[in-house]
């Protein structure tokens, strides 16, 4: 009998600080709570991060894929759910679900991860010890994921963001969630206030070090259904940082 992925759920109630001044959680602080389901069920299972420091590498994220069917809102409790679909030498594939107190779905997100050498920073083979024990299928191909489309880039809109030093985690790089920030907040208040996510995918390219400066750029366009398609990308020099779409309704 093959194995079947372990799924990991773990409950959460949102906090006044992970909102904006709508009450519906920020899509940087759902990524952040998501990430730590996942760092906890590898911890139950024993393969957390420094067990998997001893085979000199620790988990990058690719790309999400992300679809909402509503924001969490302050005080909620909420259950994320989690399980690892497949691998093979080089990608993991992940699956994550945000659910009510009801059991109403809020959010579906698919997630390819991938291992980096701790020292040179490069993508590295997966030790099959850190895997294994999710019950996750091995395969020739993960799922391919969709790619963001291009932003156009315009220097009226974008805006520049420097790294600090609390931007940047434990695995010394900037935490995945920043991007995000970078993202949204050159977006106009009224814009953010009267919208909501409904899709997005977010791939990343390259790290961004510690001092360094960012550009924001975005370009916003309206969709045949009436939705609003917001196309962003994070510049650092001449390296592409991070690339996403994100999909907006009008709030009812």
């Amino acid at each position: 009998m093959e194995n079947q992925p372990t799924v990991f759920s773990e409950k959460h109630r949102v906090t006044y600080y992970e909102a904006d001044f709508t009450r519906r959680m920020t899509i940087a602080m759902m990524l952040d709570v998501i990430i730590l389901a996942s760092e906890d069920h590898s911890d139950k299972l024993g393969v957390g991060a420094e067990f998997v420091r001893q085979f000199g590498v620790t988990w990058v994220v690719i790309q999400y894929d992300v679809h909402i069917n509503r924001m969490p809102v302050v005080d909620e409790n909420i259950t994320i759910n989690t399980k690892s679909k497949s691998y093979n030498k080089y990608f993991a594939y992940r699956e994550f679900t945000i659910e009510s107190e009801s059991g109403e779905v809020l959010m579906h997100m698919t997630g390819l991860w991938a291992a980096m050498n701790y020292k040179e920073r490069k993508i590295a083979s997966i030790p099959k010890e850190t895997v294994e024990p999710f019950g996750a299928e091995k395969v020739n191909q993960v799922p391919k994921m969709p790619k963001p489309q291009k932003v156009q880039y315009n220097e009226e809109t974008k805006q520049s963001f420097r790294v600090r030093y609390t931007d940047i985690d434990s695995n010394q790089h900037v935490n995945n969630a920043h991007y995000m920030d970078w993202m949204v907040n050159v977006l106009p208040a009224d814009f953010l206030t009267n919208h909501t996510p409904t899709h997005f995918l977010l791939r990343y390219e390259n790290e961004v070090k510690y001092g360094s400066t960012v550009e924001s750029y975005y370009d916003m366009e309206e969709q045949e259904d009436g939705s609003i398609l917001t196309k962003h990308e994070i510049m650092s020099g001449d390296s592409h940082s991070a690339i996403a779409n994100i999909t907006w309704r009008k709030n009812d």
